[in-house]
C-alpha cells in the first residue's frame, strides 16, 4: 500500500509541478490523495476522455517528465521527491497522465468519490496560493480555465447531480443496485438502460446489466424485464444468452463482468460497515 499524502495545502502545493508553462499534478499524486490506486484513477479518464481536451490533461513527453520542475524546488524534501520522479521516468514504460487545475476540477466530477469536495477544495487553495507567489507571478502563461470560485460551484452542482443519483437507488433494492452501477460505470443514466434505444452505446451495458441481475439474483426474466422498460421475457433471455455467450469468448467482456461484479462486492460491504 502506497503512502498517502497529507490532505492540506502546503503539502498539496509540493505536489504541483511546471510543465509546459502551467501548473499540473500527477496521476499518481492524485491517486494518493483520492485514496484510489491509480489505474482505476485513469480508467475512470478513459471512461470520460471527451470530458478531459488537452488544457484539461495531457501525456507529457519523457524528455519533459525528466525536467519536471515545481517552484519549491529549494525546498530540501521536495528536491529529493523531484530527484526520484525523473529517476523512475527513466524506466517507466508509460508516462504518467498530467493535469491542469481545470482537469483536477473534472477529476474529481467522474471519480465519484466522497472526498471528492473536501481534497478538491484544497487543491484549488494549493493553487492559490502558488500563483501568489513571485516566482510563479512571472511565468508567462495565461490560465485557461474560470476563476476558482466558478470551478468549485461547478464541482458542488456536479456532486449534488451525483448525490441526487445516488438517492434514486434503493439501498434495499439489489436491481436499482445494479443498474446504477453498471450506468455510471459507462457515463450513463439508470433511465437509459431503460429506455427503448438500441445503441450500442446503451445495448451493451443493458445486456451486461440484465446478465448481472439473473446470475447474482437468480429471478426470472419477466420480472427482470419488469424493471427495464416492461421489456418482453424474449428480449430479456436473448440479452442475458448474449453475454453468457462472450464471457467465454471475448476478454474484454469477461473483464467487464470482473471488475463490475467487484464494484457490486465493494458496494455491499460499504453498506454493511455503515449499520
Amino acid at each position: 500500500m502506497e503512502n498517502k499524502i497529507e490532505i492540506s495545502t502546503n503539502a498539496i502545493s509540493k505536489r504541483i509541478y511546471t510543465l509546459r508553462g502551467v501548473q499540473v499534478m500527477l496521476d499518481t499524486d492524485l491517486a494518493k490523495i483520492y485514496e484510489v490506486e491509480t489505474k482505476r484513477l485513469k480508467e475512470a479518464v478513459r471512461r470520460n476522455i471527451k470530458r478531459f481536451p488537452s488544457d484539461f490533461m495531457f501525456e507529457p513527453s519523457r524528455e519533459e517528465f525528466e525536467n519536471l520542475e515545481t517552484s519549491s524546488e529549494s525546498h530540501t524534501n521536495v528536491r529529493s521527491q523531484i530527484a526520484s520522479i525523473r529517476l523512475d521516468a527513466k524506466f517507466q514504460p508509460y508516462m504518467p497522465f498530467v493535469f491542469t487545475e481545470s482537469g483536477i476540477t473534472m477529476l474529481s466530477c467522474v471519480l465519484h468519490s466522497p472526498r471528492a469536495i473536501q481534497v478538491n477544495i484544497e487543491i484549488m487553495r494549493a493553487f492559490v496560493q502558488l500563483r501568489k507567489q513571485p516566482k510563479v507571478q512571472q511565468l508567462d502563461w495565461v490560465p485557461k480555465f474560470e476563476s476558482v470560485e466558478s470551478e468549485i460551484k461547478m464541482l458542488r452542482q456536479k456532486f449534488n447531480q451525483f448525490e441526487t443519483q445516488s438517492k434514486d437507488e434503493k439501498p434495499h433494492d439489489p436491481i436499482s443496485k445494479i443498474q446504477n452501477i453498471v450506468a455510471r460505470h459507462w457515463g450513463l443514466k439508470v433511465e437509459d438502460l431503460k429506455s427503448a434505444t438500441r445503441t450500442k452505446a446503451i445495448s451493451l451495458p443493458r445486456q451486461i446489466a440484465i446478465y448481472l441481475i439473473r446470475t447474482q439474483m437468480q429471478i426470472s426474466f419477466a420480472e427482470i424485464g419488469s424493471h427495464f422498460g416492461q421489456r418482453d421475457h424474449t428480449i430479456i433471455m436473448h440479452a442475458y444468452r448474449k453475454i453468457d455467450a462472450k464471457r467465454g469468448t471475448n476478454k474484454v467482456t469477461q473483464e467487464k463482468l470482473n471488475f463490475l461484479n467487484a464494484e457490486i462486492q465493494r458496494h455491499d460491504q460499504s453498506v454493511t460497515e455503515l449499520k
